[in-house]
């Protein structure tokens, strides 16, 4: 009864753990992009927040880029609000790209030309 519970202890204990990740075994630190592109989508939650951009290349071909960075709380202490950013806006996004190849990017900064809202991801320099 004792290695049941010490084993469903260990379990319960190792799920969270596990489900956290370093930035730096996804993306890759010395590949820094600058995408522009329209807001399709924006999860502005926990346990990451994430916006998606739609980008056309010179040929009309559309692709959607996922960037990745704090959650919401950090982004609120940063100066976000959760309505900040919708669904349409153009942004230029700079950021760490993926080690994989994919398109997801690690967000460093966030600007909006229209009107010059700027939303700081990770700082540059950060590494996590």
């Amino acid at each position: 009864m004792k290695k049941i519970f010490l084993a469903l202890l260990f379990i319960v204990i190792a799920i969270p753990v596990g489900a956290h990740h370093s930035f730096l075994s996804i993306y890759d630190q010395d590949s820094v992009s600058t995408i522009e592109g329209v807001v399709t989508e924006v999860w502005f939650e926990n346990p990451h927040s994430r916006v998606y951009i739609e980008v056309t290349n010179a040929d009309g071909f559309r692709t959607v880029w996922e960037s990745e960075t704090y959650p919401r709380n950090i982004l609120v202490r940063r100066g976000w609000n959760h309505d900040d950013l919708k669904v349409g806006d153009e942004v230029v996004l700079t950021g760490r790209k993926a080690k994989n190849g994919s398109n997801r990017m690690q967000m460093l900064t966030l600007v909006r030309p229209s009107d010059g809202w700027e939303g700081i991801g990770f700082a540059p320099d950060s590494i996590d």
